[in-house]
């Protein structure tokens, strides 16, 4: 307990408050103000929050973000689906093929990069 109470002090004392969750099949990013690269392995992601910037190396299976002013950079498998919803998410894709994205809430960008 108090490990995990340091943990949590020294997170917050860098602007990174939250988890990072990673098993086999999913990629988990929540809470506020994580800046990080994850490589992805196929792996599907859920990130939800405020104030992320993060970076996706690999192929991911699909991304599905919610929340505020997060800054998400990644690469997608081919016809994954790509939901975002909140406010001011900026998210730059790469895939070798077409995404399915849906796109809900206000000033919100889905690109692809070049």
């Amino acid at each position: 307990m108090i490990v995990a109470s340091l943990v949590s002090l020294a997170l917050a004392a860098s602007g990174q408050v939250g988890v990072v969750e990673q098993n086999a099949q999913r990629i988990e990013v929540t809470g506020v103000g994580h800046e990080r690269t994850i490589d992805c392995e196929g792996r599907d992601v859920v990130i939800a929050g405020t104030g992320h910037t993060l970076t996706f190396t690999g192929t991911c299976a699909s991304l599905d973000l919610t929340g505020s002013g997060n800054q998400v950079t990644i690469n997608l498998a081919p016809e994954a689906r790509v939901s975002v919803a909140g406010s001011n998410q900026t998210v730059r894709w790469s895939s070798t093929g077409r995404v399915r994205p849906n796109v809900v809430g206000f000033n919100n960008r889905v690109t692809r990069r070049s």
